[in-house]
């Protein structure tokens, strides 16, 4: 059951690392979040998707 969860996060932090760099208009910006969603695989992706997605706003 850990393998799986272990798989759903870096499956997870995965799509978020493409969608950064589909999306990020600068490549500091691409950077940035890459370094995040790698170094916090939980909390990293989902901020992304929050603030990409305008779900919170900076």
């Amino acid at each position: 059951m850990v393998r799986i969860w272990g798989l759903l996060i870096l499956v997870i932090a995965i799509l978020a690392v493409i969608d950064v760099w589909k999306r990020a208009d600068s490549m500091e910006k691409r950077l940035l979040w890459t370094v995040v969603i790698i170094l916090l695989p939980i909390v990293g992706p989902l901020a992304w998707y929050a603030i990409s997605r305008g779900i919170i706003k900076l």
